[in-house]
């Protein structure tokens, strides 16, 4: 049973690891499926990470967190706090995500999701679900933004 203050999914990609981890890594393609969110950072471990979306002229700064893991084609993993959460801007307010990416020997990619713990924050099971709903549509234009970078697959 899914603890209820924890998001775990997972789903299979016709793309390569390669395509789907440039989906979830640069900007220009993370904003065709988190509503205009472009992730930021240098990829190096222990730096920052920002989700920004264009306003106008302006970069508005949505979502931020702290590098944990970046194993390219494989792993990533970084903390998050979405500014517009109303939590407090300390280390118990950050969330942590963790993506992986997996070769299937029939060429599909199996990616898992977790993002936890919510528990011991005011509404934990109401942000959970919250995010385990923005998740899913994440994860679908994921899928989409993958494939379509793939392109068509061999038969």
């Amino acid at each position: 049973m899914e603890k209820e203050t924890v998001i775990e999914r997972t789903m299979y990609v016709e793309a390569s690891p390669r395509t789907i981890w440039r989906a979830l890594t640069e900007p220009e393609l993370t904003k065709l499926y988190m509503d205009g969110w472009m992730i930021r950072t240098d990829w190096k471990r222990g730096k920052p990470v920002r989700w920004e979306e264009r306003v106008g002229n302006d970069l508005v700064q949505r979502a931020k967190g702290t590098l944990m893991a970046s194993l390219p084609a494989h792993r990533l993993r970084f903390t998050q706090l979405a500014l517009d959460s109303g939590l407090p801007d300390t280390p118990d307010s950050y969330t942590m995500v963790d993506i992986s990416m997996e070769e299937e020997p029939d060429g599909r990619t199996l990616v898992k999701l977790w993002h936890g713990d919510f528990a011991g924050l005011p509404n934990d099971v109401r942000r959970a679900r919250e995010a385990g709903r923005r998740w899913v549509e994440a994860l679908v234009g994921l899928k989409r933004v993958a494939e379509e970078e793939e392109g068509p697959r061999a038969a």
